[in-house]
């Protein structure tokens, strides 16, 4: 280019006419509308005559109906009657995702309401489902299974669950179930044979009853901070994966009668779950086939101390993470026994007195080259350890690990700025 000339400026697209957005494709646009909330996705209707009906096809549907804002609007029907209309203008177009997050849904007209929508949806052919209960007010959805064969994620945050409800064997694609802050004093079993991954988080168990998880085909579970009794999981046979939190309110030691939680009679099952060939293993038995797991407690509770005495094999276990309440001196019973029954575990990790994700210390325990241990599995090469300091409790871990022949111990020290 000449000195002095200046670069002739490309010209820009416009987005009218047939460059820019009106060049992107209805399948593509309607997508997009899939990620806006509902109410907005409907007033992109008076952009231009092309976009009159696009909302109509929107791959998803987020809608937020809180009662709250019932005074702003000055009458109660106008929120319900919006997602009444927009759904009766829609028809049973197909849905990949349906959210729908509300608030303060008291009476039975509300609960007929939202069932109604639910139902209708279902008809969509809708592939994924999100129902929040902002205000966790205690809101039951309908005594009905949901039956679906296109839907494969589930979310369920802050609901009261049912029986019917928790049976998705009218789902068979159903893979991936999440259950939040979710009330399942009613609900003695959740079944699904084609689920893969299960995630219950802060949940209200049955306190009467242990509720009973089928779900054959799990490869992935979390179970974190549940409340009253621990569930009793069915047999897992291609589990990989599980995460375990039980906190302080689960040390609820409940029996049918008198809430001791280990009655005399070994056929109860509310006390002492499925028992099978003898097993009287209530919680660690499904969990044997996993080769990852992870078990953090604010305190070896009953649920742990009584499985342990029935302690399965965990023939797969390839990796593990415990806490400090796994490892109680001067004995430590509750380690010790997982380890001599994990014949090919090769890599365990001990939390110390810190919850983490950050840690101060981090040591890696080793074995001699010439001394090893019979006691626990030939693959374990190292013990990790991680904790805020190393105090007395530390040493008592560091010194029973010496009884394996980990002696060797690597030290890495992380401050915080």
């Amino acid at each position: 280019m000449p000195p002095g000339k200046m670069r002739k400026k490309e010209p820009v697209a416009s987005f009218c006419g047939s460059g820019g957005i009106d060049a992107v494709p209805d399948g593509v646009l309607e997508h997009i509308l899939g990620f806006v909330p509902a109410e907005e996705a409907v007033r992109t209707c008076v952009l231009a005559r092309r976009w009159r009906h696009l909302w109509k096809s929107a791959t998803g549907l987020r809608i937020m109906c809180d009662a709250r804002n019932l005074q702003q609007v000055g009458s109660r029907k106008e929120p319900w009657e919006f997602v009444d209309h927009l759904l009766r203008l829609r028809g049973h177009a197909p849905l990949e995702m349906f959210e729908l997050r509300f608030s303060h849904f008291h009476d039975d007209d509300d609960e007929l309401r939202l069932n109604r929508w639910l139902r209708h949806v279902m008809v969509g052919q809708v592939q994924m489902l999100r129902l929040e209960n902002i205000g966790h007010d205690g809101f039951e959805l309908d005594d009905l299974p949901l039956v679906s064969r296109h839907l494969t994620k589930i979310e369920l945050v802050g609901i009261d669950l049912n029986d019917s409800f928790c049976d998705f064997s009218g789902c068979p694609s159903l893979e991936h179930l999440v259950i939040d802050t979710c009330y399942l004093l009613s609900a003695k079993k959740i079944s699904s044979e084609s689920l893969k991954r299960l995630s219950m988080t802060s949940c209200d168990l049955g306190r009467e009853f242990r509720t009973l998880i089928h779900v054959p085909n799990l490869a992935s579970l979390r179970l974190d901070s549940h409340l009253s009794r621990a569930p009793v999981f069915e047999s897992m046979p291609s589990l990989q994966e599980a995460f375990v939190r039980v906190t302080h309110e689960n040390a609820y030691t409940w029996d049918c009668d008198d809430y001791s939680g280990d009655c005399d009679d070994e056929d109860c099952y509310s006390c002492h779950g499925i028992i099978d060939d003898n097993n009287k293993c209530v919680f660690l038995e499904s969990l044997s086939e996993a080769q990852n797991l992870a078990f953090l407690s604010e305190s070896l509770t009953f649920i742990f101390e009584r499985d342990l005495k029935h302690c399965p094999t965990f023939s797969k276990l390839k990796t593990l993470l415990l806490d400090d309440h796994w490892c109680v001196a001067p004995d430590f019973p509750a380690l010790n026994c997982i380890l001599k029954n994990a014949p090919v575990l090769e890599k365990l990790t001990l939390q110390l007195f810190s919850k983490g994700p950050k840690h101060k210390v981090e040591m890696i325990g080793r074995y001699h080259p010439t001394d090893r241990s019979a006691g626990i599995s030939e693959h374990l090469k190292a013990i990790e350890v991680k904790c805020k300091l190393v105090g007395e409790e530390v040493h008592k871990v560091l010194k029973f690990l010496c009884t394996f022949d980990i002696c060797k111990v690597s030290f890495s020290n992380r401050h915080d700025k």
